[in-house]
């Protein structure tokens, strides 16, 4: 029988399911097709959610025969460098926090080719996999993870005792939803537990497919939705008790639960469990109505991705996926996308290629496809894997991301305000609804800090948040340097900070980015320079107090580090600098300085809520070629086929951050950072001289078609700089998750293909 209809709950083995949410009939999302399968007739199955109104708990009915869905499955999970960065940090972390012995015993029940057991057997652990995929075990066995072939079950469970003895760990992730039978799958897994082992399980979260809108993850391996409410009372019933719970971002939000047989040794974390129960109840998870908003939802997702498709299609664009994990034979097939929108799918396993997509047969292709072809358009079906895709396809700026509301990237622009939004994660929500007032906003870090909100609201926020925008345009006569920007939620002030100013309505948020940045400037309006600084700042603050805002974020500067000691580098913020007063940097050190001390009077005397930031070198797109900061001036030189000029011998050294680590860590001080706090935000990594920077750039841009040449220093530069910059990032990383991830080469190029792009428009 390929498919039975089971009429119990996997929770509560109650008799009361109810539906509450088609997705039509759909064949075996994993079913991929040969050549000679095509003119056979394919099988489809009901992928129907039900509701058991007993117990809360959300699953399909219609059970696919396991023998079907896994005997000849062609998921590789280490063709995904994220999965295999996130289980090295799986393994170390489990290794840490259970105490796992040297030699200790994992197994890991649907393994795949043995991507998390690889690392535990690197450190030091004893490992077998459980996965009935036959080739792929034997694939796994013979590149080092023993694997038996077969289903998981307590009589495998009694034979692996038998022959390697019991388990310290046992993990099933992102497979636990897999199993119909779930009482045998935990019988087993209590037969193989040490005493005092434990179960870690991963599975997605009901709440986050709901909220974010992930309905493609439902297809016929995925028999369970979770809630910890429903997890906590399955392991119950069984004997077994659930210790800890945390969210976890893979597949768009999953749920990882620590498990023990009853009465174990580690006490459970209520507190944490609790939180969990109440936020439950709140969001409604057991509830019908919920899920017919949810199907609304999904309707209007479709009819937004179909009319953005079908408007580039009569446009005469070609659009090809990229990605066939199995989430996009439900989104393909509920949305009845097929080869007249779709020329083909890229998919970078060589499992998949040379086969056809279930259901729209559409044609599997590797990516080197890609460049002989240059589609229009490329629509990332493996949507969670957006962001290393687009990073991927360097030489392709067009990308559609469907899911939770249709998103189309033009530019190199669009894939940094979109990893802003992706790292940012769910801290972004707290922006919904809140008016935020940036000054400075046109600038390049305005700019940024404005068109991340703008994103915000067209594709995630539930709610708009509205942007004050208030700036002189001396910089430049857009209301953003990264293109114009129209939107009811935005508005753009002309307004000289330096006098005062207001905003209509509440104020939640306060931004103070205005100010000159660059040496040459600054050196020209030395008295405009403090003024901006000063009077800008206090005029904010004012506006802080009377608005009562909720967070003001100051932008101060490395800068007031000075030159520093070489025993304190890299800098942290105790530091308290080695400056001159009088030196010809000191009216932009010194004003910034002062900044400091004032936004630290208003917090002492009034409460103002202030946190500073003071950046380090930050670069990327949006930056002015005439504002003479080293990686924009090497860029400009080298695409006019100039010599690029280094002053002095090119000694100095500093590390750069690219702008999207950077606004990520100024906006994760905005939201989280302490009142009356400064944290550095940079790049810790990669410290570099210029004379190498140069260098670096002659050849990862210019194929080293470009030469170097040191140069004196011009008359109108200050001659004081830093010998060398490099922040101590340990506060940012600790109290707030920050870290930078975009490697300097990575970054130049990003932004070449910014600087050239914009020269061709100008």
């Amino acid at each position: 029988m390929m498919v039975m209809k089971r009429t119990t709950c996997r929770v509560c083995i109650g008799q009361n399911l109810h539906g509450v949410l088609s997705l039509g009939s759909t064949p075996p999302a994993n079913a991929f097709l040969r050549p000679d399968q095509l003119q056979l007739l394919e099988q489809s199955f009901p992928l129907e959610l039900q509701l058991c109104r007993d117990c809360g708990f959300v699953q399909l009915a219609d059970v696919v025969s396991p023998e079907l869905l896994f005997r000849n499955y062609v998921y590789v999970s280490s063709t995904s460098p994220a999965f295999v960065s996130h289980f090295e940090t799986f393994s170390e972390t489990m290794i840490g926090r259970l105490s796992l012995p040297g030699g200790a015993l994992v197994v890991d029940i649907g393994s795949n080719d043995g991507i998390l057991l690889r690392p535990f057997k690197n450190r030091g652990r004893r490992v077998l996999g459980i996965d009935p995929a036959i080739k792929i075990a034997e694939m796994a066995t013979s590149n080092g993870i023993e694997t038996k072939p077969v289903f998981f079950s307590p009589t495998v469970a009694g034979e692996i005792v038998r022959d390697h003895g019991t388990a310290h760990l046992v993990t099933a992730t992102s497979v636990f939803p897999h199993v119909d039978d779930l009482d045998e799958i935990v019988e087993g897994v209590k037969i193989l537990l040490a005493p005092d082992g434990v179960f870690v399980i991963e599975a997605y979260y009901l709440r986050d497919l709901i909220e974010k809108n992930l309905f493609d993850t439902v297809y016929h391996e995925h028999l369970s939705y979770f809630t910890v409410h429903t997890l906590c009372a399955l392991f119950k019933r069984l004997g077994m008790e659930v210790f800890d719970i945390e969210r976890t971002d893979t597949h768009g939000g999953s749920l990882r639960v620590f498990v023990q047989k009853r009465g174990g040794s580690r006490p459970p974390h209520t507190a944490a469990i609790d939180q969990f129960f109440a936020e439950e109840e709140t969001c409604g998870l057991s509830q019908e109505a919920t899920f017919i908003h949810f199907g609304q939802r999904i309707g209007e997702n479709k009819r937004q991705l179909l009319q953005l498709l079908g408007e580039l299609k009569s446009a005469g664009k070609k659009i090809v996926g990229y990605g066939a994990p199995a989430k996009a034979t439900t989104l393909l097939s509920y949305f009845g996308i097929g080869k007249d929108t779709i020329d083909y799918v890229v998919d970078d396993s060589s499992w998949k290629q040379g086969l056809f997509m279930p259901g729209t047969h559409l044609p599997v292709v590797g990516p080197e496809h890609l460049a002989v072809d240059h589609p229009d358009y490329i629509l990332i079906l493996a949507w969670n894997f957006a962001e290393p895709i687009m990073k991927k396809l360097v030489q392709h700026e067009r990308f559609i991301i469907p899911v939770p509301r249709p998103l189309i990237i033009e530019n190199i622009v669009d894939q940094d305000l979109y990893s802003i939004i992706q790292s940012l994660g769910k801290e972004a929500q707290l922006l919904s609804g809140k008016t935020v007032v940036i000054t400075g906003g046109s600038g390049f870090i305005g700019s940024y800090m404005v068109a991340t909100v703008d994103m915000l609201n067209k594709y995630f926020l539930p709610e708009s948040c509205r942007v004050v925008s208030i700036d002189n345009h001396i910089v430049g006569k857009k209301n953003n340097l990264l293109r114009e920007i129209s939107s009811p939620a935005i508005t753009f002030l002309e307004h000289n900070v330096c006098t005062p100013f207001t905003v209509e309505g509440s104020v939640d948020y306060i931004i103070n980015a205005a100010g000159v940045a660059s040496p040459i400037y600054y050196k020209k309006y030395p008295i405009e320079t403090i003024e901006g600084t000063i009077f800008g700042l206090k005029n904010t603050l004012e506006l802080a107090r009377v608005k009562q805002a909720k967070s003001v974020l100051y932008f101060s500067s490395s800068e007031i580090y000075g030159d520093p000691d070489p025993n304190v580098i890299p800098t942290p913020e105790t530091y308290k600098g080695n400056v001159s007063s009088i030196g010809p940097r000191s009216c932009y050190d010194e004003s910034k300085r002062l900044g400091e001390t004032l936004a630290m009077s208003y917090h002492q005397v009034h409460h103002t809520p202030i946190k500073i930031v003071r950046p380090f070198n930050v670069y990327g797109p949006g930056m002015s070629s005439k504002d003479y900061r080293v990686i924009p001036t090497f860029l400009s030189q080298g695409m006019e086929g100039k010599a690029l000029t280094v002053h002095d011998k090119g000694n100095q050294t500093r590390t750069f951050c690219y702008v999207t680590d950077a606004i990520v860590g100024f906006l994760k001080v905005l939201l989280f950072g302490a009142d009356g706090e400064v944290y550095n935000i940079g790049n810790d990594n990669d410290e570099i001289n210029m004379k190498v920077l140069a260098d670096t750039v002659a050849e990862v841009v210019f194929d080293n078609k470009i030469a170097v040449n040191l140069v004196s220093y011009p008359d109108n530069y200050p001659q004081d700089e830093p010998r060398r910059r490099c922040p101590d990032l340990t506060k940012a990383k600790k109290s707030l998750g920050y870290s930078a991830k975009v490697d300097l080469k990575v970054g130049l190029k990003r932004s070449y293909r910014w600087f050239k792009n914009s020269a061709a428009l100008s």
